[in-house]
């Protein structure tokens, strides 16, 4: 138990769900540190914990916050902080008018709609022009999955026995979505520092390199 604990460690699997969060605030600090939005909408935001850290990141008034989720138990509004509503992505459109946020994101979500289009097209939709929109996925192409393929073996992001993941996205396939949808400029993308089965000290040096192979992918697009 302990030798796995310690392989687990060097893997960086205890560090696995914050290097997704890392990603937004990666490129946020690379390329948003001058702007300052007004208001935020964190589409699937959880238990409101991350919102709540990129609302502090910009300084932004908890009032101007907006959050969606499917599930009842993270529809509490971030321990009351913020307003956070309940939606089922797949049957609703998001409830605001057009050109409404200047900052919406969008984390680990997509992959678990089989009719993901709409939400994409409708957080353009409700962006503001010249607003910006951070979208973060699991990379289908992640370098383990791609050893697991070559023996056969099912890819973790899209697991046979799991009931969330519906979707898988590649990188390359997922940055030609977004080079395809209307009213939209690519700013940049960054990959997470894991990357199994490379110990972190290694995936977070190659993870600034090959982004196609690391576990998870961000991307940071404007609304023009």
């Amino acid at each position: 138990m302990m030798k796995r604990s310690i392989v687990n460690h060097l893997l960086g699997v205890p560090f696995e769900y914050e290097s997704h969060i890392d990603n937004l605030f990666h490129l946020i600090n690379r390329n948003l540190s001058s702007y300052h939005p007004s208001n935020l909408l964190d589409v699937g935001c959880g238990d409101g914990n991350r919102t709540i850290r990129l609302a502090q990141h910009f300084k932004m008034a908890m009032d101007h916050v907006c959050g969606l989720d499917a599930d009842d138990v993270f529809t509490g509004g971030g321990q009351n902080k913020f307003t956070v509503s309940r939606l089922d992505l797949e049957k609703n459109t998001l409830p605001y008018h057009d050109d409404t946020f200047e900052l919406v994101v969008c984390n680990q979500v997509l992959e678990h709609l089989k009719y993901y289009d709409h939400v994409l097209y409708d957080m353009i939709r409700v962006t503001k022009a010249g607003g910006y929109i951070l979208i973060g996925i699991p990379n289908l192409a992640h370098l383990i999955n791609r050893i697991y393929l070559l023996f056969g073996v099912q890819p973790m992001c899209i697991a046979l026995d799991s009931r969330q993941h519906i979707r898988g996205f590649t990188h390359k396939a997922f940055l030609a979505k977004i080079y395809s949808l209307p009213k939209i400029h690519f700013i940049d993308c960054a990959g997470s520092a894991i990357i199994y089965p490379l110990p972190i000290s290694l995936a977070k040096y190659l993870s600034k390199v090959f982004v196609g192979i690391c576990g998870y992918v961000c991307y940071l697009i404007r609304k023009e």
